[in-house]
């Protein structure tokens, strides 16, 4: 619950301070660790030098070892107490000291309290020399530095807090900046875009990003625009031609033909915009990625049922289609796709052959060509003008020469969809007064 409460400005500064107190603690632990040894080595060094003092004086005197104690300089440690004791009486002995071991060492120490021991024991006399003191001065060093590391680390902490709250607010400015612009683009400002201070920095990045995203947003809101548009001009052109051909037919009484020419024309206006919603339906079912209906489908057996359509269209199109398949087995042209996209790419390569083909007939071949199904179709018309090229894939384009052609001028942009869907391809290749040759590719199926 916390950590989706905070926000990032929130969350940097505490992980910060987290990952700086836990360090701090783990490297002020163990300079606390190195200090206490460190001093209890030097004491037990400072003790060690006075049992070898001690021991030097006896030596010079072993008849009287207590008067040559007692006449030892001063060596300043605090508390100190000298006992020599004689024999195998050891019960001055700290009671926590392995007495053991002090055959096996020259100086052994123990601690009891507050209390540092060093012993020097000899084996063969069996005598024992101890030197204890207290090391308040060790010990008041210790509190010293503990305090300071923790009163350090609590301070370091507090500040590192407070600076990288400063820090990670400012480095976050141009974030809040960058939401703040986001938030103010809407469907009536696309246009707008977010500063870019430094191409090369994340942020950069990040904005860059951002800005190219909108410029396909925009690309695609301002091409869907135009698309209703187009899409409404072209519904409402046959729909006004069925109401004023139908208000003209109710004005007066007309003779049976001229009332069955009427319909004839309202019938033609509606066959158009039913062929529109159908290419806009079929072209939103493309566009909407959609890939539920695809099956391995025979591309020759749907090419085989569009010529048979379209010789119930185009009845003079049985002599005009000139077939030929390039394949040994019929298995081979088998592609992934749903069987009526596939369908209409075919028809409107075909149909476009036939009406703009001056009534000269149209080659249609059917090939193999890099593991793709590829479908060529040829005709011999008057070709495309240069300056049409390039608009050729646009929904609702159509050149100057086709304005009077029955048609709706999106189907050359709804197999281009159908060929990007399927990753497949569509090239056209035309010169005036030399017809137009199309070639559309899927790849052939893996399964």
């Amino acid at each position: 619950m916390l950590k989706s409460a905070l926000t990032i400005r929130q969350r940097l500064p505490l992980f910060i301070s987290i990952s700086a107190l836990l360090i701090l603690l783990l490297e002020g632990y163990f300079i606390y660790i190195y200090s206490v040894r460190f001093c209890e080595q030097e004491f037990r060094e400072r003790i060690q030098e006075r049992l070898a003092a001690a021991d030097s004086a006896i030596s010079v005197d072993p008849t009287h070892p207590f008067a040559a104690i007692q006449a030892l300089p001063p060596a300043g440690l605090p508390d100190e107490q000298i006992v020599y004791v004689t024999g195998h009486d050891i019960n001055l002995l700290p009671g926590n000291m392995d007495t053991s071991q002090l055959d096996r060492c020259t100086y052994c120490f123990a601690q009891v309290g507050l209390r540092d021991y060093g012993v020097l024991h000899d084996s063969i006399t069996h005598h024992t020399l101890m030197v204890s003191a207290v090391d308040r001065y060790g010990m008041s060093k210790i509190r010293n530095l503990r305090s300071g590391i923790m009163a350090g680390i609590l301070l370091g902490v507090l500040l590192l807090t407070i600076v990288s709250w400063f820090w990670v607010k400012k480095m976050l400015q141009p974030i809040a900046d960058k939401i703040k612009k986001a938030r103010s683009i809407g469907a009536r400002s696309l246009n707008l875009r977010l500063n870019v201070k430094n191409n090369y920095d994340e942020l950069g990045q990040l904005a860059l990003t951002f800005n190219e995203m909108l410029d396909r947003i925009e690309g695609g809101f301002r091409t869907q625009q135009q698309f209703i548009r187009n899409a409404s001009h072209e519904m409402l052109t046959p729909l006004t031609a069925i109401t004023a051909e139908a208000d003209l037919a109710l004005q007066q009484s007309r003779s049976k033909e001229n009332y069955q020419h009427a319909l004839e024309n309202i019938r033609q206006r509606a066959q158009n915009l039913n062929e529109l919603v159908a290419q806009l339906l079929l072209m939103a079912k493309v566009d909407s990625g959609g890939n539920h209906m695809d099956r391995p489908c025979a591309a020759d057996e749907i090419l085989l049922q569009v010529l048979k359509n379209l010789q119930n269209k185009y009845p003079e199109a049985g002599h005009m289609l000139q077939l030929q398949i390039e394949a040994m087995e019929a298995a081979e042209f088998v592609v992934m796709c749903d069987p009526a996209i596939l369908q209409a790419a075919y028809h409107n390569l075909l149909d476009n052959a036939l009406k703009y083909g001056n009534e000269k007939p149209v080659s249609v071949r059917l090939f193999l060509e890099n593991k793709s199904v590829g479908i060529e179709v040829k005709d011999q018309g008057d070709g495309i003008a240069a300056e049409d090229m390039e608009h050729l894939f646009k929904p609702f384009y159509r050149s100057k020469k086709q304005q009077q052609t029955p048609g709706v001028g999106i189907g050359l942009s709804l197999v281009k969809s159908i060929a990007e869907k399927y990753k497949g391809n569509i090239s056209i290749h035309s010169e005036p007064g030399q017809g137009v040759t199309a070639r559309f590719l899927l790849p052939v199926s893996e399964s």
